[in-house]
């Protein structure tokens, strides 16, 4: 019913008003429903054995240590990267809840860990069977009752340290939530313009202390969850909810609240007519695209052959005959001011591939120079395992390729900007590094330039860093990573990927060119009729991203020929 609401408000009028713009609107009804999730709990939920817990642990070592940390205690190697935090499963708080008493029912986990967590780093797991994602719920539930079993004494670390029987492990995940701490969705009712004016002004009275008089996110900011982590409240306007919008999820956070977050339950203090207004008030302020925006979804797309010979240049005529393929973003450590999508487009001949990336970005941010700059940039990481690793840098016996562009890397005609470049006016002198100058000669500021010195007092040119080479010809460069903290750069003579960016009204236009084939054994092999996982990742300079901080895609899938 929420997207039926915002299209009547939209209609009727183009900026919000907190008062004028309710009585334009008469006609908006609608008997559709939503459910909490469209589709999700369609899938038979498979009965707990060993068999299933084992499977469960090993996709959660997989796929979610990274972020929640081997033992779900939000200690994953990927966890200081990422805002809001990563949940800490042993405090027994989950945030989406259908229950009066603050627990999580099977169906809640299974729930979010299908759809993910909307303005957080906390991806969809949907393409992930329904099997595997019950197999999850099953383990992140041992994860969240092992505290209180050890606290209880009912778990001890001798016991844990022979292996914890199964009986125990089968109880402690069996966890009874009684019928009546479940939530009951009372009848909706219809929207009328009395309704939402209502709706309004117990918004006002009581949301708008924390997420302002216009629903923007901008009251109380001084905030904190319940392990002392920083929180923001919710932008309501941007259509990024942590559940959905959808009239069932919005019922459940206004009666269980957010538990472990300053979002109170409102059971007690409002009648379910106030709380209905509410909702449909909320509804009313995002529409289904902004909501769209915040959700990421696996796609497919196609390599196009061409019998041509391909060009590297961005603005190339052959890119604007293929239709692009949009992929979502979400920034890892999250803000609303975002790079949301970046549009894809591959073409391959008999040799080669080409990967063309765009995606929007106001400023043109180039400079790797200054020490307080940030250059933007823009990678692609790729896949041949049929069971891909975690999207995030791989793991141990799974490796990912990674071909990455800077625009500070990009060589123009003037060449690679330097110190002297960047600082035309710089008081300048020469140094005993310098082998390019003799004592005595005229000093041309242009020679300070760190091509002219011995690698010897640059020490990370001289160690052979390849961001730091000087004399580096191509504008990106090749990688392999298997888990946090191991991306490995190709030497320079071992690269064979290039890129080519070109920033145009307030685009960044990038493409990526590789043989198909290549020499090293280890390498990736883009054969023919070959399917590969496929990811990006956005920097934007102006917001200060730089390595871990940037905006990601999940695992796509990428078919290259037939």
């Amino acid at each position: 019913m929420g997207n039926k609401i915002y299209r009547c408000f939209k209609n009727g009028k183009k900026v919000f008003a907190l008062i004028s713009f309710i009585f334009l609107f008469v006609s908006c009804r609608s008997s559709e429903k939503e459910s909490s999730a469209p589709g999700i709990l369609a899938n038979a939920k498979p009965a707990l054995t060993q068999e299933v817990f084992t499977h469960g642990e090993k996709i959660y070592q997989k796929q979610c240590s990274v972020c929640h940390g081997d033992h779900g205690h939000a200690d994953g190697k990927a966890a200081y990267l990422l805002y809001p935090k990563p949940r800490d499963f042993s405090h027994d708080k989950f945030r989406l809840v259908s229950t009066t008493n603050m627990q999580a029912t099977d169906e809640d986990l299974f729930t979010t860990i299908t759809r993910g967590m909307p303005g957080s780093a906390m991806p969809p797991w949907v393409h992930l069977n329904a099997r595997d994602r019950w197999a999850l719920v099953y383990y992140v539930r041992y994860l969240s009752e092992l505290k209180t079993y050890e606290d209880s004494g009912e778990i001890n670390e001798e016991m844990k340290a022979r292996g914890i029987p199964w009986q125990v492990t089968e109880k402690m995940i069996n966890k009874k939530i009684n019928d009546e701490n479940l939530i009951k969705v009372s009848p909706e009712p219809l929207v009328t313009p009395e309704a939402l004016k209502r709706g309004q002004e117990v918004f006002i009275a009581s949301c708008a202390g924390c997420h302002g008089p216009q629903g923007r996110g901008d009251g109380q900011q001084e905030q904190k969850d319940n392990l002392g982590y920083p929180v923001k409240p919710r932008d309501l306007t941007a259509g990024v909810f942590k559940g959905s919008s959808s009239s069932a999820d919005l019922y459940y956070r206004m009666i269980a609240g957010l538990p472990g977050s300053p979002m109170p339950s409102y059971a007690e203090s409002l009648n379910q007519e106030q709380i209905w207004d509410l909702i449909h008030f909320v509804q009313s302020l995002s529409g289904p695209e902004a909501q769209a925006k915040s959700r990421l979804h696996q796609v497919t797309m196609k390599s196009a052959e061409i019998n041509s010979k391909i060009n590297p240049d961005p603005l190339w005529d052959e890119w604007s005959k293929i239709e692009p393929t949009s992929v979502g973003l979400i920034p890892l450590w999250w803000r609303d001011d975002r790079v949301e999508r970046v549009d894809v487009k591959v073409v391959h001949n008999q040799d080669q591939v080409a990967i063309y990336l765009s995606w929007s970005d106001p400023t043109q941010d180039d400079d790797v120079v200054a020490m307080h700059a940030f250059s933007d940039g823009a990678a692609i990481q790729l896949s041949d395992k049929k069971d891909p690793p975690f999207f995030g840098m791989g793991g141990p016996q799974d490796p990912v390729y990674l071909w990455h562009w800077k625009a500070g890397w990009q060589n123009t005609p003037e060449g690679r900007k330097d110190v002297e470049s960047r600082y035309p006016n710089i008081a300048a002198e020469s140094y005993l590094s310098n082998i390019h100058y003799q004592q005595g000669e005229k000093f041309d500021p242009e020679e300070l330039s760190a091509k002219f010195h011995n690698p010897q007092f640059l020490t990370a040119w001289g160690a052979g860093n390849p961001v730091a080479d000087v004399e580096k010809t191509k504008n990106a460069e090749q990688a392999v990573a298997a888990g946090q903290g191991t991306y490995k750069a190709y030497p320079a003579a071992a690269t064979n990927v290039d890129a080519s960016g070109i920033w145009k009204d307030g685009r960044w236009h990038v493409v990526f060119v590789r043989p198909l084939r290549s020499s090293a054994k280890k390498d990736l092999q883009l054969n023919r009729s070959k399917t590969v996982s496929i990811a990006f990742a956005v920097w934007d300079g102006s917001a200060q991203d730089r390595n871990g901080q940037k905006s990601v895609s999940i695992w796509n899938n990428l078919v290259v020929g037939q």
